[in-house]
C-alpha cells in the first residue's frame, strides 16, 4: 500500500507541474550553475534499478506428469532405463518384463526424446531401439534451457511464468501440420501442429513446478489439443494454438479458461486427458471463473502489462508486489 501511496503522490506532482498549477514565471529564469565538485560528491548517489536475472534452468529427464508417473507404478525404474538408454543412443535395454515394457513405453511416447528411436518390446521384456537417425538428448535439452532462459526471470513465481511461457510457445513457434511433428521437433525447430504447440506448453509448465496435462477434445468437427494446468491450487484450460492464431501469441484471449470460456470458444466438453491406459474423460474441469472476465478477447497488451493485470485480478497482492516487473517500475517511488 506504501508503495501504491507513494506513486499516487509523485503522479499527483507531476500533473500539478504539466497543468500549471503552479505561477507562470514573469522572466526568464537565470541559468542555474553547475554544482561544484564538493557539491556534487555531498549529493546522494541515483539509485540504480537491476536488471531482471534470466531463470537458470536444467532439463530434467526424468520428470513425468502425475497421471503418467501413477500409471507407471512399479514400472517406474523400467521407464527410466528405457530412457536413459534412448538418450544415450543405445539398441537394445534389458526390462523386468513385458507389461512393464508396455507401460514403460507407452509414457515415453510421449517424452520428447520418443523422436529419437523406435522401439520393438519383445515378450520377455526386452526392448530392441532403432535411433532415428537425426537429433540428440543434449540438443533437445539445450533447445529447452534456451526457451526458458529467454522466456523466465530468476524472481518470476507461479503466475508470472505461466504467462511468460504461454506467450513463448504461442508467439515463438510457427503453427504447420506435418507427419514429421513431434514434440522434440517443437521445442528445437519451433514448429508444429495443435498437438505440439499443446505437448509443448504442458512441457514447459511441468518442468517449471505448473502441474500440467495435455487435453484433448473437437473443435467444430476437427480434433483439438490443448492443455489443462493448475495456478493456485486450481485448474484452468490454456490454448496456444487458438492464441497464436487469433493474436500471433501477444493476446490472452486463451489463457487461463474455465469450462465456460473454453465451451464458447467452441471446443466441445468433455475432454480427454492422458493417453493410452492412462486416459480419462473430464466432464467439468474447469470450474473457476476467475481469468475469463478479464482477459476474453484480450489481443493487444505487452507482456510487462499482461502479466501485472493478472497479478490484480488473480488476487496475490504480495506476489504482486514483491514481483521483479513491479520492483523495477517502482523502484524509487517508497
Amino acid at each position: 500500500m506504501k508503495r501504491f501511496l507513494s506513486l499516487s503522490l509523485a503522479l499527483a506532482l507531476l500533473l500539478c507541474a504539466f497543468s500549471g498549477c503552479s505561477e507562470p514565471a514573469e522572466t526568464a529564469a537565470e541559468p542555474t550553475p553547475s554544482p561544484s565538485p564538493a557539491a556534487a560528491s555531498a549529493s546522494p548517489a541515483a539509485k540504480t534499478i537491476s536488471a531482471p536475472q534470466p531463470r537458470s534452468f536444467t532439463v530434467d529427464r526424468a520428470l513425468l506428469p502425475a497421471d503418467a508417473e501413477a500409471y507407471l507404478g512399479d514400472a517406474r525404474g523400467d521407464y527410466d532405463a528405457l530412457l536413459d538408454a534412448v538418450c544415450a543412443g543405445e539398441t537394445e535395454v534389458a526390462l523386468q518384463d513385458a507389461d512393464r515394457a508396455e507401460r514403460a513405453a507407452e509414457v515415453f511416447s510421449a517424452s520428447p526424446y520418443a523422436a529419437l528411436a523406435a522401439l520393438e518390446i519383445g515378450d520377455d521384456g526386452a526392448v530392441e531401439i532403432t535411433p532415428a537417425g537425426t537429433g540428440s538428448a543434449e540438443a533437445f535439452d539445450s533447445a529447452a534451457k534456451a526457451l526458458v532462459e529467454r522466456a523466465v526471470y530468476t524472481e518470476s513465481n507461479e503466475l508470472e511464468t505461466a504467462a511468460a511461457l504461454y506467450r513463448a510457445v504461442s508467439s515463438g513457434c510457427t503453427y504447420a501440420e506435418s507427419e514429421e511433428n513431434s514434440l522434440y521437433r517443437m521445442i528445437v525447430e519451433k514448429e508444429g501442429g495443435c498437438a505440439e504447440f499443446a505437448a509443448a506448453l504442458s512441457y514447459l509448465f511441468n518442468q517449471n513446478g505448473i502441474p500440467a496435462q495435455v487435453a484433448s477434445g473437437t473443435a467444430g468437427d476437427s480434433e483439438h489439443f490443448w492443455v489443462i494446468a493448475e495456478l493456485g491450487g486450481k485448474p484452468y484450460h490454456f490454448d496456444p494454438t487458438f492464441e497464436n492464431s487469433a493474436t500471433g501469441g501477444l493476446g490472452l484471449s486463451y489463457f487461463g479458461m474455465s469450462d465456460a470460456a473454453r465451451t464458447y470458444t467452441g471446443c466441445a466438453l468433455p475432454c480427454t486427458v492422458g493417453r493410452g491406459g492412462y486416459a480419462e474423460s473430464l466432464d467439468a474441469p474447469c470450474p473457476d471463473t476467475r481469468f475469463d472476465e478479464f482477459f476474453t478477447d484480450v489481443t493487444s497488451w505487452d507482456c510487462d502489462v499482461q502479466t501485472h493485470f493478472l497479478y490484480l485480478a488473480y488476487g496475490f497482492e504480495e506476489d504482486y508486489l514483491n514481483s521483479v516487473q513491479t520492483d523495477t517500475l517502482l523502484d524509487g517511488a517508497e
